[in-house]
């Protein structure tokens, strides 16, 4: 696969050149990255969206919309047919899954020939101290996750990712190099969030052994915070097509 990288204005303008049929979002959640291609692609028949968890039932939830339908099923073991997506997308998700290339795999078995797949995940070749702090606390909600049984790795590294993907024997891969850096790092609702999220893993992480360890973690976070500001961790986009 070639590391030949493109940015987010060139991601932007090669999606909205897809028309992308019927399209499977993996790991959906709460259904963001099925907006964002709603959003972005130039057209599409259907988004199915897929997790283990349903969506919480908000009513201004994306599975509203037209077009747009959740469905509960297992990344790893996907309940479609073979070749019955035009598009098949997984965002932010790789590094949550115990076998990433078993969930790949099901991507590229339900994907038709000629059909593309999107790969969006998060890495961890920070450039900056604002987006090291986000990588500090991915890393730290992530032991948490972990010490309370459910799983996440921390996040891959960029060539880590490449090469999981290059497993696959895409054609015509396109790879988008797409940072956050361009907010202020000291943006007050982006600390705040921070800040929330804090709190909210410490709160669970009460009756663990390891908390006194982790609050002093929280602690170093929290410095960070003041003296250096926080960014997103920077993301990778692939774009490539079963052949």
């Amino acid at each position: 696969m070639s590391n030949g990288s493109r940015g987010r204005k060139d991601l932007e303008a090669d999606l909205q050149g897809i028309r992308a049929g019927r399209v499977l979002d993996v790991a959906t959640g709460e259904g963001g990255f099925a907006r964002f291609l709603a959003d972005h692609l130039g057209s599409f028949q259907e988004i199915v969206g897929v997790d283990v968890l349903p969506p919480s039932d908000d009513p201004e939830s994306v599975f509203r919309q037209e077009r747009i339908q959740f469905l509960k099923t297992d990344a790893e073991n996907l309940a479609f047919e073979d070749e019955s997506f035009d598009t098949a997308a997984v965002s932010s998700s790789l590094h949550h899954f115990p076998d990433p290339s078993r969930v790949l795999g099901e991507l590229r078995r339900v994907l038709r020939p000629g059909g593309r797949l999107i790969i969006r995940e998060t890495h961890r070749n920070v450039e900056s101290e604002p987006e090291r702090t986000d990588m500090m606390l991915h890393h730290w909600v992530a032991k948490i996750d972990r010490l309370l049984d459910a799983y996440h790795a921390v996040t891959y590294s960029r060539d880590e990712i490449l090469r999981l993907i290059g497993r696959l024997r895409l054609s015509d891969v396109r790879v988008y190099d797409v940072r956050n850096n361009v907010s202020d790092p000291f943006d007050v609702e982006a600390v705040q969030s921070t800040e929330r999220t804090i709190d909210e893993y410490l709160r669970s992480a009460t009756a663990l052994p390891d908390h006194p360890a982790l609050r002093e973690g929280a602690s170093g976070i929290r410095r960070r915070l003041r003296d250096v500001g926080v960014q997103w961790e920077p993301e990778i986009f692939v774009i490539g097509r079963k052949p």
